[in-house]
């Protein structure tokens, strides 16, 4: 038991360390820093880089598109119902969009391979009514390069990846929507 924990404690190091650096500027990149983004922990993509596109089916049965989202901000938040600390985060990313649904499009496509009823049984039992995509062989989520959740892309009406958060934010605190204002350069309140 040791040993095996020891293992998974390395690998989960890894993976964190391995998503941190893909998240950093490349050498020799130059930004600004931004205050808000930075604290909450937001890293801007430079350069942004076109989305992959998606096609998924939501715990109701509709097929949501990327290309049908064209034109609006979005933001992608891969999870699991075996992730501590992505169910967490469920209610706080509910109450986050409650103020913020005309300017932010929330999707959280659930990676728990072909276990639909577990997915809906955690979302029902957190009242959770964002739209809920379900990636059953974990595709999108590989197409993406997701090696670590929580973890949530940013995209703008272009359809570019513009940032990412690797790992749990307080998305109740009042700089999770400034930090966000930021990253997606919203002119809106």
């Amino acid at each position: 038991m040791r040993r095996r924990i020891g293992f998974w404690g390395i690998l989960g190091w890894v993976l964190f360390m391995t998503s941190l650096m893909t998240t950093s500027d490349p050498p020799g990149a130059f930004s600004q820093s931004s205050p808000a983004r930075d604290s909450f922990g937001l890293a801007k993509s430079k350069p942004p880089k076109k989305a992959p596109p998606f096609s998924l089916k939501t715990l109701g049965g509709k097929q949501i598109t990327l290309d049908e989202l064209k034109g609006k901000y979005i933001m992608l938040k891969f999870w699991a119902t075996w992730c501590p600390s992505c169910v967490e985060e469920l209610q706080p990313i509910q109450k986050f969009s409650e103020g913020n649904k005309d300017q932010l499009v929330i999707l959280l496509p659930a990676i728990d391979g072909e276990k639909e009823n577990k997915v809906r049984r955690c979302t029902e039992k957190h009242k959770i009514t964002l739209p809920v995509l379900l990636d059953p062989k974990a595709k999108t989520a590989r197409a993406y390069g997701v090696n670590f959740v929580p973890v949530s892309f940013f995209i703008n009406p272009q359809g570019l990846i513009v940032g990412t958060a690797v790992g749990e934010r307080d998305w109740i605190s009042p700089r999770a929507w400034s930090a966000v204002k930021e990253l997606l350069d919203l002119r809106v309140s």
